[in-house]
């Protein structure tokens, strides 16, 4: 199958074999696959539970590795502790198990027949890929990402992946009248806007001075100077939108107000937030291209 490689699907393999996990991450790349490579369980476990782990859409075991980073020698009793770790803990994730030893391959692929696919190092790397791809755009965040791949190409490069995953989980949510979702979502898509100006300012200090970035993010005079400077157009679309995102969720997300509101934000005020802020993202991503362009 052809992916999208403007969101790559992240992967997190637990094998001891380094170069193997190097070669096939040359493999993996040209079919838009990225792999998180965990030498352990123990390691697995981290990277899981990390800022990486919420992107992951599969996982890939060696039937014979290490449980702790510790040992030297392979642990018979990783594989039932991994199986049974990544069940519980991501249930929803396609997880396959990957042997070198044709003996073992016959005998797991019996006693896995009908829960788990079991593929063969040297032999099976490119149908391993293709079923890893094939579960994992069935995931609903890999979805919305394509969905909205114009937003999300390059946007964990340029923000970050924690950034990543909160605009996914306002994407998600964006249809919930649970009003602690709703203030929730409303203070994530806050935390994105403040790091837009973050990475202007780490690309040039001229678009957002430094004092607008120390300490508490100063929103307004960021979009303010924005406009007075002619990067953005006064009273356009950017503008607008900018202070739109920072009013609603100042007020309504990141703030406790002293009483409550006579009109309260509903679901619709968290998409029309959000679609603004998507708009933000886009201009945000062009500016950082023209510059990089620039330089060349």
């Amino acid at each position: 199958m052809t992916n999208d490689r403007s969101f790559p699907l992240t992967m997190l393999i637990i094998d001891d074999s380094t170069p193997y996990v190097e070669s096939l991450y040359r493999d993996a790349q040209r079919r838009g696959i990225h792999l998180l490579h965990a030498r352990s369980l123990e390691d697995g476990k981290e990277v899981f539970a990390g800022r990486e782990g919420g992107s992951i859409s599969g996982i890939i075991l060696d039937v014979k590795c290490l449980k702790e980073r510790s040992q030297e020698v392979p642990d018979s009793s990783f594989l039932m502790a991994a199986i049974r770790y990544f069940q519980e803990k991501a249930p929803h994730l396609t997880m396959v198990v990957l042997t070198g030893e044709p003996d073992q391959y016959r005998n797991l692929r019996e006693l896995y027949s009908g829960t788990m696919r079991v593929f063969s190092k040297g032999r099976d790397e490119r149908e391993l890929l293709s079923f890893m791809a094939e579960g994992a755009v069935n995931l609903d965040r890999v979805k919305l990402a394509r969905r909205y791949h114009d937003v999300f190409e390059g946007l964990g490069d340029y923000l970050g992946a924690e950034a990543e995953e909160e605009l996914l989980s306002c994407l998600t949510n964006m249809e919930s009248d649970d009003f602690t979702v709703i203030k929730n979502s409303l203070g994530c898509l806050r935390r994105i806007q403040e790091k837009i100006y973050i990475a202007l300012n780490g690309m040039d200090e001229r678009m957002v001075p430094r004092q607008f970035v120390q300490g508490e993010i100063n929103v307004i005079s960021a979009y303010k100077h924005l406009a007075e400077k002619g990067y953005v157009e006064r009273y356009k679309v950017i503008d607008r939108f900018a202070e739109l995102v920072f009013k609603i969720t100042s007020d309504s997300g990141a703030h406790t107000p002293h009483e409550a509101p006579k009109y309260p934000p509903t679901r619709y005020t968290v998409q029309a937030v959000t679609f603004a802020l998507l708009d933000l993202i886009l201009w945000f991503k062009q500016v950082i291209k023209t510059r990089l362009k620039a330089e060349g």
